[in-house]
Protein backbone atom coordinates (compact mmCIF):
# COMPACT_ATOMS: atom_id res chain seq x y z
CA UNK A 1 0.00 0.00 0.00
CA UNK A 2 2.67 2.29 0.76
CA UNK A 3 4.35 1.24 -2.40
CA UNK A 4 1.52 2.40 -4.14
CA UNK A 5 0.80 5.65 -2.57
CA UNK A 6 4.81 6.60 -3.05
CA UNK A 7 4.31 5.93 -7.04
CA UNK A 8 1.00 8.24 -7.36
CA UNK A 9 3.06 10.65 -5.60
CA UNK A 10 5.94 9.94 -7.93
CA UNK A 11 3.52 10.32 -10.96
CA UNK A 12 2.09 13.53 -9.78
CA UNK A 13 5.12 15.29 -9.35
CA UNK A 14 6.03 14.32 -12.93
CA UNK A 15 3.47 15.20 -14.51
CA UNK A 16 2.84 18.44 -12.80
CA UNK A 17 6.40 18.99 -13.66
CA UNK A 18 6.33 17.77 -17.21
CA UNK A 19 2.70 19.67 -18.05
CA UNK A 20 1.24 16.36 -18.97
CA UNK A 21 -2.47 16.23 -17.90
CA UNK A 22 -3.54 14.93 -14.87
CA UNK A 23 -6.02 12.68 -15.72
CA UNK A 24 -4.15 10.34 -17.64
CA UNK A 25 -3.51 6.66 -16.42
CA UNK A 26 -0.98 4.16 -17.70
CA UNK A 27 -2.71 0.99 -18.06
CA UNK A 28 -0.28 -0.35 -14.87
CA UNK A 29 -1.41 2.38 -13.03
CA UNK A 30 -5.31 1.06 -13.87
CA UNK A 31 -4.17 -3.06 -12.75
CA UNK A 32 -3.52 -1.33 -9.21
CA UNK A 33 -5.96 0.38 -8.78
CA UNK A 34 -8.14 -2.06 -9.53
CA UNK A 35 -6.04 -4.72 -7.26
CA UNK A 36 -7.09 -5.65 -3.76
CA UNK A 37 -6.49 -3.67 -0.85
CA UNK A 38 -4.22 -6.18 1.23
CA UNK A 39 -0.97 -6.85 -1.35
CA UNK A 40 0.29 -10.36 -1.45
CA UNK A 41 3.78 -11.30 -0.45
CA UNK A 42 6.38 -12.21 -2.84
CA UNK A 43 6.36 -15.99 -3.53
CA UNK A 44 9.74 -17.59 -2.24
CA UNK A 45 11.56 -20.27 -3.15
CA UNK A 46 12.20 -23.70 -1.28
CA UNK A 47 14.62 -26.66 -1.93
CA UNK A 48 12.45 -29.02 -0.20
CA UNK A 49 14.00 -32.12 -1.07
CA UNK A 50 17.93 -30.40 0.73
CA UNK A 51 15.59 -29.64 3.82
CA UNK A 52 14.09 -33.17 3.80
CA UNK A 53 17.58 -34.94 3.24
CA UNK A 54 19.10 -32.82 6.40
CA UNK A 55 16.63 -33.71 8.96
CA UNK A 56 16.81 -37.03 7.79
CA UNK A 57 20.78 -37.13 8.22
CA UNK A 58 20.42 -35.78 11.48
CA UNK A 59 17.84 -37.47 13.11
CA UNK A 60 20.04 -40.86 11.79
CA UNK A 61 22.84 -38.92 13.70
CA UNK A 62 20.94 -38.27 16.88
CA UNK A 63 19.46 -41.81 16.88
CA UNK A 64 22.84 -43.41 16.73
CA UNK A 65 23.89 -41.27 19.31
CA UNK A 66 21.49 -42.09 22.06
CA UNK A 67 21.52 -45.74 21.50
CA UNK A 68 25.43 -45.34 21.92
CA UNK A 69 24.69 -43.41 25.54
CA UNK A 70 22.17 -46.43 26.35
CA UNK A 71 24.60 -48.98 25.62
CA UNK A 72 26.85 -47.56 27.76
CA UNK A 73 24.79 -47.05 30.52
CA UNK A 74 23.87 -50.71 30.22
CA UNK A 75 27.58 -51.84 30.25
CA UNK A 76 28.15 -49.28 33.47
CA UNK A 77 25.11 -50.82 35.35
CA UNK A 78 26.51 -54.59 34.57
CA UNK A 79 30.34 -53.39 35.50
CA UNK A 80 31.52 -53.28 39.28
CA UNK A 81 32.30 -49.83 39.47
CA UNK A 82 29.39 -47.28 40.97
CA UNK A 83 29.44 -44.27 38.67
CA UNK A 84 28.85 -43.36 34.79
CA UNK A 85 31.77 -41.73 33.07
CA UNK A 86 31.03 -41.21 29.05
CA UNK A 87 33.62 -41.86 26.71
CA UNK A 88 35.70 -39.18 26.00
CA UNK A 89 35.60 -39.73 22.27
CA UNK A 90 31.93 -38.57 21.90
CA UNK A 91 32.21 -36.39 18.49
CA UNK A 92 29.66 -33.08 18.78
CA UNK A 93 28.18 -32.17 15.21
CA UNK A 94 27.68 -28.74 14.43
CA UNK A 95 25.36 -27.65 11.09
CA UNK A 96 25.37 -24.35 9.23
CA UNK A 97 21.87 -24.68 8.00
CA UNK A 98 19.00 -23.41 9.78
CA UNK A 99 18.45 -25.17 13.20
CA UNK A 100 16.45 -27.59 13.26
CA UNK A 101 14.84 -29.04 16.67
CA UNK A 102 16.76 -32.27 17.50
CA UNK A 103 16.84 -34.41 20.80
CA UNK A 104 21.05 -34.05 20.52
CA UNK A 105 22.72 -34.87 23.88
CA UNK A 106 25.11 -32.88 26.73
CA UNK A 107 28.74 -33.49 25.20
CA UNK A 108 30.35 -34.59 28.51
CA UNK A 109 31.72 -31.83 31.25
CA UNK A 110 34.90 -30.31 31.71
CA UNK A 111 35.52 -32.71 34.49
CA UNK A 112 35.44 -36.39 32.76
CA UNK A 113 37.00 -34.32 29.62
CA UNK A 114 40.82 -35.71 29.74
CA UNK A 115 43.73 -33.19 30.43
CA UNK A 116 45.24 -30.85 28.06
CA UNK A 117 41.72 -30.66 25.75
CA UNK A 118 39.70 -27.60 25.65
CA UNK A 119 35.92 -28.84 26.54
CA UNK A 120 33.58 -28.64 23.69
CA UNK A 121 30.75 -26.53 23.10
CA UNK A 122 27.73 -27.39 21.34
CA UNK A 123 26.07 -24.95 18.73
CA UNK A 124 22.82 -24.87 20.43
CA UNK A 125 21.77 -26.03 23.67
CA UNK A 126 20.33 -30.25 24.11
CA UNK A 127 17.06 -29.86 24.81
CA UNK A 128 17.23 -33.28 26.62
CA UNK A 129 19.74 -35.44 28.06
CA UNK A 130 20.59 -38.57 28.88
CA UNK A 131 18.95 -39.50 32.70
CA UNK A 132 21.91 -40.36 35.51
CA UNK A 133 20.82 -43.65 36.44
CA UNK A 134 22.30 -45.22 39.25
CA UNK A 135 24.09 -48.87 38.81
CA UNK A 136 21.70 -51.62 40.53
CA UNK A 137 23.25 -52.92 43.37
CA UNK A 138 21.79 -55.77 45.47
CA UNK A 139 20.31 -55.09 48.90
CA UNK A 140 21.97 -55.61 51.85
CA UNK A 141 21.88 -59.27 53.54
CA UNK A 142 22.46 -60.49 57.28
CA UNK A 143 24.48 -63.65 57.03
CA UNK A 144 25.35 -64.15 60.80
CA UNK A 145 24.28 -62.44 64.19
CA UNK A 146 26.37 -62.96 67.55
CA UNK A 147 24.89 -61.88 71.00
CA UNK A 148 27.31 -61.60 73.95
CA UNK A 149 26.50 -60.23 77.58
CA UNK A 150 27.98 -57.18 79.02
CA UNK A 151 31.20 -57.47 80.85
CA UNK A 152 30.79 -56.38 84.24
CA UNK A 153 34.47 -54.83 84.21
CA UNK A 154 33.57 -52.64 81.27
CA UNK A 155 33.01 -49.01 81.88
CA UNK A 156 29.41 -47.86 81.01
CA UNK A 157 29.95 -45.48 77.65
CA UNK A 158 29.07 -41.89 78.64
CA UNK A 159 31.13 -39.29 76.45
CA UNK A 160 32.10 -36.53 78.45
CA UNK A 161 30.25 -34.36 75.39
CA UNK A 162 27.26 -35.56 77.06
CA UNK A 163 27.50 -34.79 79.96
CA UNK A 164 25.36 -32.01 81.42
CA UNK A 165 27.28 -28.92 81.98
CA UNK A 166 26.08 -27.88 85.34
CA UNK A 167 26.34 -24.70 86.88
CA UNK A 168 29.07 -23.61 89.29
CA UNK A 169 27.46 -24.03 92.96
CA UNK A 170 29.26 -22.70 96.44
CA UNK A 171 30.68 -25.27 98.76
CA UNK A 172 29.89 -27.86 96.02
CA UNK A 173 32.04 -31.27 94.67
CA UNK A 174 33.04 -31.19 91.51
CA UNK A 175 34.16 -33.49 88.81
CA UNK A 176 36.41 -33.28 85.06
CA UNK A 177 35.06 -36.31 83.25
CA UNK A 178 38.87 -36.43 82.24
CA UNK A 179 39.98 -36.67 85.90
CA UNK A 180 41.61 -39.88 86.62
CA UNK A 181 40.50 -42.30 88.87
CA UNK A 182 41.29 -42.44 92.68
CA UNK A 183 43.18 -45.06 94.14
CA UNK A 184 39.92 -45.69 96.35
CA UNK A 185 37.87 -46.04 93.07
CA UNK A 186 40.40 -48.65 91.60
CA UNK A 187 40.29 -51.01 94.45
CA UNK A 188 36.65 -50.90 94.38
CA UNK A 189 36.53 -52.12 90.33
CA UNK A 190 38.98 -54.72 91.69
CA UNK A 191 37.42 -58.42 91.64
CA UNK A 192 37.05 -59.72 94.50
CA UNK A 193 39.72 -61.76 96.41
CA UNK A 194 39.33 -65.46 96.19
CA UNK A 195 38.02 -67.38 99.60
CA UNK A 196 40.69 -68.31 101.95
CA UNK A 197 43.37 -66.95 99.89
CA UNK A 198 46.18 -65.00 102.64
CA UNK A 199 48.01 -63.56 99.92
CA UNK A 200 45.03 -61.66 98.47
CA UNK A 201 42.95 -60.56 101.09
CA UNK A 202 46.94 -59.10 102.42
CA UNK A 203 47.21 -57.89 99.26
CA UNK A 204 43.66 -55.85 99.11
CA UNK A 205 44.46 -54.49 102.48
CA UNK A 206 47.88 -53.24 102.05
CA UNK A 207 46.73 -50.71 99.14
CA UNK A 208 44.20 -49.67 101.53
CA UNK A 209 47.04 -49.15 103.81
CA UNK A 210 48.35 -46.88 100.84
CA UNK A 211 44.57 -45.12 99.86
CA UNK A 212 44.96 -43.96 103.58
CA UNK A 213 41.42 -46.00 104.18
CA UNK A 214 42.99 -47.87 107.77
CA UNK A 215 39.44 -49.49 108.81
CA UNK A 216 38.72 -51.28 105.80
CA UNK A 217 42.69 -52.28 105.84
CA UNK A 218 42.46 -53.64 109.61
CA UNK A 219 39.39 -55.85 108.64
CA UNK A 220 40.01 -59.13 109.44
CA UNK A 221 40.77 -62.18 107.04
CA UNK A 222 38.46 -64.79 105.55
CA UNK A 223 38.93 -68.49 105.92
CA UNK A 224 42.58 -68.53 107.27
CA UNK A 225 44.22 -69.42 110.09
CA UNK A 226 44.61 -67.73 113.89
CA UNK A 227 48.23 -68.05 112.95
CA UNK A 228 47.90 -66.37 109.54
CA UNK A 229 45.28 -63.45 110.71
CA UNK A 230 47.29 -62.16 113.53
CA UNK A 231 50.51 -62.19 111.25
CA UNK A 232 48.51 -59.82 108.62
CA UNK A 233 46.86 -57.94 111.53
CA UNK A 234 50.54 -56.86 113.10
CA UNK A 235 52.02 -56.31 109.48
CA UNK A 236 48.86 -53.96 108.82
CA UNK A 237 49.38 -51.89 111.94
CA UNK A 238 53.06 -51.94 111.52
CA UNK A 239 52.70 -50.63 107.85
CA UNK A 240 50.50 -47.97 109.25
CA UNK A 241 52.85 -46.67 112.00
CA UNK A 242 55.59 -46.45 109.88
CA UNK A 243 53.70 -44.72 106.99
CA UNK A 244 52.40 -42.12 109.85
CA UNK A 245 56.03 -41.69 111.15
CA UNK A 246 55.99 -37.77 109.86
CA UNK A 247 52.85 -37.02 111.99
CA UNK A 248 54.22 -36.83 115.59
CA UNK A 249 57.65 -37.04 117.54
CA UNK A 250 60.12 -38.93 115.69
CA UNK A 251 61.27 -40.57 118.99
CA UNK A 252 57.57 -41.14 119.87
CA UNK A 253 56.54 -42.80 116.62
CA UNK A 254 59.73 -44.51 116.62
CA UNK A 255 58.51 -46.81 119.63
CA UNK A 256 55.41 -47.05 118.38
CA UNK A 257 56.94 -48.78 115.71
CA UNK A 258 59.48 -51.23 117.62
CA UNK A 259 56.03 -52.29 119.56
CA UNK A 260 54.34 -53.32 116.47
CA UNK A 261 57.78 -54.53 114.65
CA UNK A 262 57.75 -56.74 118.17
CA UNK A 263 54.16 -57.88 117.70
CA UNK A 264 54.75 -58.96 113.89
CA UNK A 265 57.99 -61.05 115.30
CA UNK A 266 55.49 -62.70 118.05
CA UNK A 267 53.38 -63.48 115.27
CA UNK A 268 56.60 -64.64 112.76
CA UNK A 269 57.21 -67.06 115.66
CA UNK A 270 54.19 -69.02 115.63
CA UNK A 271 54.51 -69.51 112.29
CA UNK A 272 58.18 -70.47 111.74
CA UNK A 273 60.38 -73.56 112.80
CA UNK A 274 61.89 -73.65 115.90
CA UNK A 275 66.05 -73.47 115.89
CA UNK A 276 68.90 -74.53 117.51
CA UNK A 277 71.19 -72.41 115.78
CA UNK A 278 73.99 -73.27 118.51
CA UNK A 279 75.38 -76.45 119.83
CA UNK A 280 78.93 -76.04 122.12
CA UNK A 281 80.43 -78.28 123.99
CA UNK A 282 81.98 -76.17 127.04
CA UNK A 283 83.97 -76.31 130.12
CA UNK A 284 81.58 -73.51 131.84
CA UNK A 285 78.32 -71.45 130.65
CA UNK A 286 78.35 -68.39 132.63
CA UNK A 287 74.93 -66.52 130.27
CA UNK A 288 73.29 -66.24 126.68
CA UNK A 289 76.41 -66.02 124.70
CA UNK A 290 79.07 -66.57 127.31
CA UNK A 291 80.60 -69.89 127.60
CA UNK A 292 84.11 -71.70 127.47
CA UNK A 293 84.35 -73.78 124.31
CA UNK A 294 86.50 -77.53 124.35
CA UNK A 295 88.42 -77.07 121.74
CA UNK A 296 89.26 -79.09 119.76
CA UNK A 297 86.55 -81.57 121.49
CA UNK A 298 88.62 -84.33 122.48
CA UNK A 299 89.09 -86.44 125.72
CA UNK A 300 90.53 -89.30 127.12
CA UNK A 301 89.61 -92.99 127.08
CA UNK A 302 88.45 -95.29 129.70
CA UNK A 303 87.93 -92.30 132.67
CA UNK A 304 84.85 -90.84 133.39
CA UNK A 305 84.61 -87.24 131.05
CA UNK A 306 82.33 -84.00 131.27
CA UNK A 307 81.38 -81.54 130.05
CA UNK A 308 78.61 -78.84 129.43
CA UNK A 309 76.04 -79.11 126.39
CA UNK A 310 75.15 -75.01 125.49
CA UNK A 311 71.65 -75.20 123.63
CA UNK A 312 71.04 -72.15 122.16
CA UNK A 313 66.97 -71.96 121.24
CA UNK A 314 65.10 -69.25 119.20
CA UNK A 315 61.93 -68.90 117.37
CA UNK A 316 59.58 -70.58 120.24
CA UNK A 317 56.57 -69.81 121.67
CA UNK A 318 55.63 -68.04 124.82
CA UNK A 319 52.49 -67.45 126.57
CA UNK A 320 51.28 -64.90 128.64
CA UNK A 321 49.73 -66.42 131.83
CA UNK A 322 47.26 -65.19 134.75
CA UNK A 323 50.27 -63.56 136.78
CA UNK A 324 51.67 -61.65 133.91
CA UNK A 325 54.41 -63.93 133.41
CA UNK A 326 55.40 -65.33 129.94
CA UNK A 327 55.86 -68.88 130.21
CA UNK A 328 58.17 -71.39 127.97
CA UNK A 329 58.27 -74.91 128.24
CA UNK A 330 60.61 -77.49 126.36
CA UNK A 331 61.68 -81.33 126.57
CA UNK A 332 65.29 -81.69 125.69
CA UNK A 333 67.01 -84.89 125.12
CA UNK A 334 70.36 -85.46 124.82
CA UNK A 335 71.94 -88.28 122.56
CA UNK A 336 75.30 -89.64 122.32
CA UNK A 337 75.79 -91.79 119.27
CA UNK A 338 79.11 -94.00 117.98
CA UNK A 339 80.24 -93.93 114.39
CA UNK A 340 77.78 -96.85 113.58
CA UNK A 341 75.02 -94.72 114.89
CA UNK A 342 74.46 -96.41 117.69
CA UNK A 343 73.05 -94.65 120.74
CA UNK A 344 75.69 -95.21 123.57
CA UNK A 345 74.34 -92.96 125.82
CA UNK A 346 70.49 -90.80 126.02
CA UNK A 347 69.57 -87.93 128.70
CA UNK A 348 65.93 -86.65 128.88
CA UNK A 349 64.81 -83.66 130.18
CA UNK A 350 61.15 -82.86 130.37
CA UNK A 351 58.94 -80.24 131.36
CA UNK A 352 61.98 -77.39 130.99
CA UNK A 353 59.78 -74.27 132.08
CA UNK A 354 60.53 -70.47 132.05
CA UNK A 355 58.91 -67.94 132.85
CA UNK A 356 59.86 -64.57 132.58
CA UNK A 357 58.32 -60.89 133.17
CA UNK A 358 59.76 -60.35 129.94
CA UNK A 359 58.58 -62.12 125.87
CA UNK A 360 62.30 -63.51 125.52
CA UNK A 361 63.40 -63.23 121.74
CA UNK A 362 65.83 -66.27 122.04
CA UNK A 363 67.19 -68.26 125.09
CA UNK A 364 69.80 -71.22 125.96
CA UNK A 365 69.53 -74.18 127.96
CA UNK A 366 72.82 -75.66 129.31
CA UNK A 367 72.85 -79.65 129.93
CA UNK A 368 75.61 -81.28 132.08
CA UNK A 369 76.88 -84.34 129.96
CA UNK A 370 78.97 -86.58 131.96
CA UNK A 371 80.46 -89.65 129.51
CA UNK A 372 81.17 -93.60 131.56
CA UNK A 373 84.42 -94.58 131.54
CA UNK A 374 83.44 -97.83 129.56
CA UNK A 375 83.11 -96.33 126.36
CA UNK A 376 85.79 -97.24 123.72
CA UNK A 377 87.99 -94.62 121.96
CA UNK A 378 86.94 -93.47 118.65
CA UNK A 379 84.70 -90.73 117.01
CA UNK A 380 81.19 -90.09 118.91
CA UNK A 381 78.22 -87.51 118.16
CA UNK A 382 75.93 -85.42 120.63
CA UNK A 383 72.74 -85.09 119.27
CA UNK A 384 70.31 -82.01 121.07
CA UNK A 385 66.86 -82.72 120.62
CA UNK A 386 64.30 -79.59 121.84
CA UNK A 387 60.31 -79.89 121.66
CA UNK A 388 58.46 -76.58 122.05
CA UNK A 389 55.59 -77.77 123.57
CA UNK A 390 53.49 -74.51 123.67
CA UNK A 391 54.20 -74.04 119.58
CA UNK A 392 53.89 -77.90 118.84
CA UNK A 393 57.29 -77.91 116.82
CA UNK A 394 60.79 -79.65 117.22
CA UNK A 395 64.27 -78.99 116.07
CA UNK A 396 67.83 -80.61 116.81
CA UNK A 397 71.79 -80.13 116.38
CA UNK A 398 74.71 -81.84 116.69
CA UNK A 399 78.48 -81.40 117.80
CA UNK A 400 81.20 -84.11 117.30
CA UNK A 401 83.99 -85.07 119.41
CA UNK A 402 86.22 -87.89 120.13
CA UNK A 403 87.53 -90.20 123.12
CA UNK A 404 91.30 -91.02 122.56
CA UNK A 405 93.31 -94.09 123.72
CA UNK A 406 95.53 -93.51 126.89
CA UNK A 407 99.12 -93.36 125.87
Amino acid sequence: MDAMRARWVWGALLAISSGCALDYQSPAARQELQAPTEPQEPPQVVDTPTIRQTKEADDAEVRSTVLGWIERIDQAERSPRNTVRPAADVNVVRHEEPPVPTTEPAPPSSANAPDGEPESQPSQPPEASPPSRLPATDPPRIRAVSVRAAEASEPPSSPSSAREVVAPRVNAAAEAANAPPSLRDLIERLPPAPEGSFRAQLDRRMLWVVAGDYERARSPLELVTAEQQELAARFIEAWIVIRNWHLGDQATAAAAATRELEALQVALRRVSDLSVPVVRMCRSVRGFGQYDAIEPPRFLAGVVNEFVLYCELRDFVSERGDDGLYTTKFDLTTTILDRSGQTVLEIKDTDIVDRCANRRQDCFIPRLVRLPASLSPGSYVVKATVIDKLGQKVAENRAAFELAAAP
